[in-house]
């Protein structure tokens, strides 16, 4: 009797567990099913992909389905949840890297150094030296910051291997000649590499290495010395968690500072007008600190990423110049101010106009150019605005 009592239970036990899996199947299939679509990904700091077009042509070629498996990977429910579960496992097997991303020492998360489409390249830099020779009296500038794992490679993982960063930016280098100006960070950085120059969990520069790298741009456009106030850094949050933390699903419980730099006494920074062009507001601040409260707190510098941002201040100068730049660029802005009348930022990424109209319109007197080197890689907008 006690025997066809265990086994009874057993078999409940097993129904039960049976049914508890199958209820969670059949809810995240039905969590799937709800047509919940984003489009962009502050943790990550990327756009999302949207569901694919489909035609007989894609099909036919198999694009349709490679595009639609990415599309479901970005708009998976749960992604971080699974993506965490599944790092666990690759940790335990040894694995120390993840979507491109190096689990590596001291907390810090980096990124795999990207190696540029030479074809893609060369377009991208024939453009540049085009968009140079139309505008011969105006001095141009190219700064590519190398990428934490440039850097900070005694950081990365054991029998970890990347590109060679530092020839990719050589061929960069002379491939342009004299066209543009070179701005060479990447010593200055190295220099400072035992300091906090790169964030722990994100893929991009602190205040800190941007001031840095900033003192070194200063003296390559020879700005006016006179006109720079001493900065003192300020901390504006201290639990950061970046954008590779949850690209990769490592350091989810790192919590990082992010400061901003202000003028030591009051008066010595000049006052600004900050214009976001495409949503019509204005404001007299760099910062927008209602983004500490979301997840992308990087987006405190400039409120994040947008198509154009035209900067006005009381600098005593007429100078003016167009930044055309990434993310990085956020945290060096306020650098700037106090040598330009106005400075026009621009993003690839989200402008859509002519880089000509805004050098006609606006009496340009010197351009930068300023990118990590993973983003100048793979930019394909850059050319969509120089031509």
């Amino acid at each position: 009797m006690k025997q066809r009592s265990n086994k009874a239970g057993k078999l409940y036990r097993r129904k039960t567990a049976a049914a508890v899996l199958l209820g969670m199947l059949g809810l995240m299939f039905l969590i799937e099913l709800i047509p919940i679509q984003r489009s962009y990904s502050g943790k990550e700091n990327r756009k999302l992909l949207g569901r694919p077009e489909i035609s007989l042509k894609a099909v036919a070629d198999g694009s349709f389905m490679r595009q639609y498996e990415e599309y479901r990977s970005d708009q998976f429910t749960g992604r971080s949840l699974w993506l965490s579960v599944r790092n666990d496992m690759d940790l335990l097997a040894g694995r120390r890297d993840s979507n491109g991303v190096f689990k590596g020492e001291d907390q810090y998360l980096l990124e795999d150094v990207a190696r540029p489409d030479q074809e893609q390249m060369k377009e991208k830099l024939d453009a540049m030296g085009e968009f140079r020779s139309s505008y011969g009296k105006v001095p141009m500038y190219l700064m590519l910051v190398p990428n934490s794992a440039n850097i900070l490679e005694d950081k990365l993982p054991r029998f970890a291997v990347t590109a060679d960063q530092e020839q990719i930016f050589e061929d960069i280098r002379q491939e342009l000649g004299e066209q543009v100006v070179w701005v060479d960070v990447s010593k200055t950085l190295k220099e400072h590499r035992k300091e906090e120059i790169y964030y722990r969990t994100d893929s991009r520069w602190t205040t800190r290495g941007a001031y840095y790298a900033f003192q070194k741009l200063s003296e390559t456009m020879g700005l006016d010395q006179e006109k720079t106030p001493k900065w003192q850094e300020y901390v504006v949050t201290n639990i950061f968690n970046g954008n590779l933390s949850a690209r990769s699903g490592y350091g989810g419980g790192v919590e990082e500072s992010i400061y901003i730099y202000d003028a030591e006494k009051k008066g010595e920074e000049p006052q600004i007008v900050v214009e976001y062009v495409d949503e019509g507001r204005k404001t007299s601040t760099l910062y927008d600190r209602t983004k500490l409260k979301e997840t992308d707190a990087y987006s405190l510098f400039l409120g994040g990423d947008h198509a154009r941002v035209n900067i006005r201040t009381t600098a005593d100068t007429t100078d003016r110049l167009l930044l055309v730049k990434d993310s990085y660029a956020n945290c060096l802005i306020p650098f700037l101010t106090p040598y330009y009348r106005e400075v026009i930022v621009i993003d690839p990424a989200y402008y859509k106009g002519s880089l000509d109209d805004i050098m006609e319109e606006n009496k340009i007197t010197s351009v930068l150019f300023l990118y990590n080197g993973n983003t100048f890689a793979e930019d394909e907008n850059i050319n969509g605005v120089l031509r």
